[in-house]
């Protein structure tokens, strides 16, 4: 399992982006950590990785979903914090994410309505002046 220290916001970022490149279309991310762990600051490299814009990239909490369009397909950006972690089965997300689209979870259990079986998962813990991020899965 790769694993990286992250000492700030912009590494984050850029983490993102760059495991973007490495997710075909189809993709899951299924990420973990704390609240304030880097979660929707990942989603947000990840958005601008593909070509999207990563200013329009917002923590989905209070929302559950929000949908990143780029110039192929889309990133649907969710959280289940409040909806538990099977609470995507109450979201459609078979009737609404095509092959050419990717997802990314935030406090998403193991099971779900995953559209694809690429799933990687990204876990995101504290450390001394930053954050350890650790994934495995799809990406090794």
């Amino acid at each position: 399992m790769p694993e990286i220290f992250l000492d700030s916001e912009t590494a984050m970022e850029e983490l993102g982006a760059h495991l973007a490149t490495k997710t075909p279309p189809g993709g899951t991310w299924l990420l973990r950590g704390e609240l304030g762990s880097g979660k929707t600051t990942w989603a947000r490299g990840f958005v601008n990785g593909l070509g999207g814009d990563p200013e329009q990239v917002s923590s989905p909490t209070y929302a559950v979903m929000h949908r990143y369009e780029l110039a192929k397909g889309a990133v649907f950006h969710l959280d289940l914090y409040r909806l538990g972690p099977s609470g995507a089965w109450t979201l459609g997300l078979e009737d609404c994410v095509t092959d050419s689209d990717w997802l990314i979870v935030e406090w998403a259990g193991p099971d779900g309505p995953w559209t694809s079986g690429w799933i990687s998962c990204l876990d995101l813990t504290y450390a001394p002046n930053g954050r350890n991020a650790a994934w495995s899965g799809s990406i090794v």
